[in-house]
């Protein structure tokens, strides 16, 4: 009797081509989905704008600071006689006096662009406490004005000190020639065309509106300059009145206000030779770089913003 061995029972229709279907559709989900975490959400980054700009933390720069408007305005009132019997000739003079004024000031006082100022003090000895060191990067460099808090060793006694790495006289004295530089050439043409657009002489008065413009410039660009260099983001701001108040943009924004309110006495009918185009506006220049410059560090207005938004528009803005 011959046995035939049961034949194997066949697949079930669909059944093999479903399961490889499942497994396909579970490893392309999982790949598909192992993609989207691990891919990297790509988008512009925004550089955060710089800080407000310190002053030196170091005794000399702390004192000259506060002496250097004081200085410029002396100066300019022991001028003041001969700014009006001969306004090109005196404002000739006063533009290298002005100079090297506004150099020693930056040199002194401000961080150049790009150095790293350390500015705290703390000893530790036996028994001490762990000293710290902050470290203030100025203008661009890396993370734009980013603050450093990190510890120190103990037993390691640290003096005050303001000037960081790359911040030696050699390469302040370079930056500040550099910004002296850029001043005449970029930011006299600049003010010129401005003050003839604020209602200056086009065909006469030419030397007296160059030379107006030239130590406007002075005042209000060296600084600015020197400590952020020509980044044009920094620029934006500037020229959107939209920098944070301390000493540099202060002074530079005094400069611009105090020209244009001494504008105002100029066309008034006292005939007093005081009242001759440019001196009232260079005078207001003078007036408003020094009482920029020190109103602008006080606590109450400094690191505070102009705003032409109201509260619930600017709100608006930042959540979109």
């Amino acid at each position: 009797m011959t046995t035939t061995p049961p034949s194997p029972s066949p697949p079930r229709p669909g059944s093999s081509a479903s399961s490889a279907a499942t497994m396909t559709t579970t490893t392309t989900g999982a790949h598909h989905s192992q993609s989207q975490t691990s891919s990297p959400v790509s988008g512009p980054v925004q550089k955060p704008s710089p800080p407000p700009v310190d002053i030196l933390p170091i005794p000399a720069a702390q004192t000259y600071a506060h002496v250097h408007p004081a200085l410029l305005l002396a100066l300019y009132a022991l001028r003041f006689p001969s700014m009006m019997a001969d306004p090109v000739s005196e404002m000739i003079t006063q533009v290298p006096l002005l100079a090297v004024a506004q150099v020693v000031y930056v040199v002194t006082c401000l961080p150049a662009k790009g150095t790293i100022v350390t500015s705290t003090v703390t000893a530790a000895g036996e028994g001490g406490v762990e000293g710290t060191e902050r470290r203030a990067v100025s203008g661009t460099h890396g993370p734009a004005g980013t603050g450093v808090v990190k510890s120190g060793k103990v037993g390691y006694r640290r003096k005050h000190h303001g000037h960081g790495k790359g911040d030696g006289i050699g390469s302040r004295l370079t930056a500040a020639l550099l910004s002296l530089t850029l001043t005449f050439l970029l930011g006299t043409p600049v003010l010129a065309i401005l003050l003839v657009l604020f209602g200056g002489p086009l065909t006469t008065h030419s030397p007296h509106t160059i030379l107006c413009a030239m130590h406007m410039s002075l005042l209000s660009s060296t600084a600015l300059i020197y400590v952020y260099g020509v980044d044009g983001a920094v620029w934006k701001e500037v020229y959107a009145f939209a920098r944070p108040a301390d000493a540099v943009w202060g002074g530079a924004l005094g400069t611009g206000v105090g020209a244009w309110l001494g504008a105002i006495p100029i066309p008034l009918d006292w005939d007093r030779p005081w009242q001759a185009y440019p001196i009232t506006i260079l005078t207001g220049a003078y007036i408003g770089f020094a009482v920029g410059s020190l109103i602008s560090r006080t606590p109450l207005l400094y690191g505070k913003r102009l705003s032409f938004t109201a509260p619930e528009e600017e709100q608006h803005e930042k959540s979109n």
